[in-house]
């Protein structure tokens, strides 16, 4: 009851209280609020920035795997003019391949459950393009639907095409060095660049220091290798940062929801926490006013007995000192040293 009191107190008796208190909640709310924010967008920035590193890594593996896989020289006869052509000889050279690599990798395994047919299941894939427009694919892309088969939404050839279509077209308008690029392909986010692979037809392994050169040009233009004599491609390399991305937008989401919650119960527990120590100050005033009012009224009594005296006296006094000035009588005191004494008139 007493805390209930000081409460009552603080939020109607006094408006200085209830004006600090207000205060007081707006500046703890401000304060805690933003310092939950800002440490709620400092977690997702952190995972934002982790993903892409992760997903820059993933090209910079598919690179090294693009010139492992395919020899630049041996593939470009085999180059086609058009992104499905290159595609289907891709299919088909792996068919071709006997080796124990194609046997493994003709082998899949799936979940066991509801899973969307032409899910690019994380999947990465470079393909290489030559001075001429010709292309062929140095890591074909996986789990890919055969012609148009399931829409724009779906991972088929067409979809694949139309991928790689953009990326040429976005680099050929872009800039001489293309940083990691971003490509919204129906309900998926694919992440591309490009490096530039060079081989010199000319160089024979057992004649060391003869056309064991290549020189490189920073401007990215395919045409100025072609004429040291050498053989050059732009690969593009694309990756699918489809989970990364997804698992960013949940992320974001539940720091949100985490953030309205978190701010109400800390707005909250700072109200309750500031009207607990308001209370002794609460509690405070009332005893002054409660002393003041005592006080006043304890003085009351002898004040105005006091002034009942006073007035009394003063009475006393005029009539025992009255001058009439009548012009016909004037009483005095005989005696200066007793006022109570006997008093003398005469006329004027």
């Amino acid at each position: 009851m007493r805390g209930q009191k000081a409460e009552t107190a603080v939020e109607y008796k006094d408006v200085n209280l209830r004006c600090l208190r207000g205060r007081l909640w707006r500046l703890s709310s401000i304060l805690t609020c933003g310092v939950l924010v800002i440490t709620l967008a400092a977690s997702w920035v952190a995972s934002a920035l982790t993903a892409r590193e992760v997903n820059n890594a993933e090209l910079a593996n598919m690179r090294m795997e693009a010139h492992q896989a395919e020899d630049l020289i041996a593939a470009k006869p085999v180059a086609e003019d058009e992104v499905l052509g290159a595609l289907k000889s891709a299919y088909e050279r792996e068919e071709a391949d006997t080796s124990s690599f194609s046997e493994y990798r003709s082998r899949a395994s799936a979940p066991d459950g509801n899973v969307e047919m032409g899910s690019p299941v994380n999947t990465s894939f470079s393909v290489m393009v030559y001075e001429d427009g010709s292309m062929t694919f140095a890591v074909p892309p996986r789990n890919v639907l055969s012609g148009d088969d399931g829409g724009d939404s779906a991972w088929n050839e067409w979809n694949v095409a139309k991928l790689v279509r953009t990326a040429i077209a976005d680099r050929e308008a872009g800039s001489d060095r293309m940083a990691p690029q971003r490509v919204e392909l129906g309900n998926t986010t694919w992440q591309w660049t490009t490096w530039i692979f060079v081989a010199n037809p000319n160089y024979d392994p057992e004649q060391p220091g003869a056309h064991d050169e290549v020189a490189v040009y920073p401007n990215g233009d395919l045409a100025d290798y072609e004429k040291d004599g050498c053989i050059a491609a732009r690969v593009f390399t694309f990756s699918d940062i489809t989970p990364s991305v997804r698992q960013l937008e949940r992320l974001a989401v539940v720091l949100v929801v985490a953030g309205v919650i978190g701010c109400a119960l800390l707005v909250i527990t700072c109200r309750k926490i500031i009207d607990r120590a308001l209370v002794p100050v609460a509690e405070s005033q009332a005893r002054q006013r409660e002393f003041l009012i005592k006080a006043s009224h304890e003085l009351k009594t002898p004040m105005a007995s006091l002034s009942s005296n006073l007035a009394r006296w003063l009475r006393m006094a005029t009539r025992r000192w009255r001058v009439k000035t009548d012009g016909r009588l004037t009483c005095a005191p005989i005696s200066t040293s007793s006022p109570h004494g006997p008093v003398r008139c005469s006329n004027w």
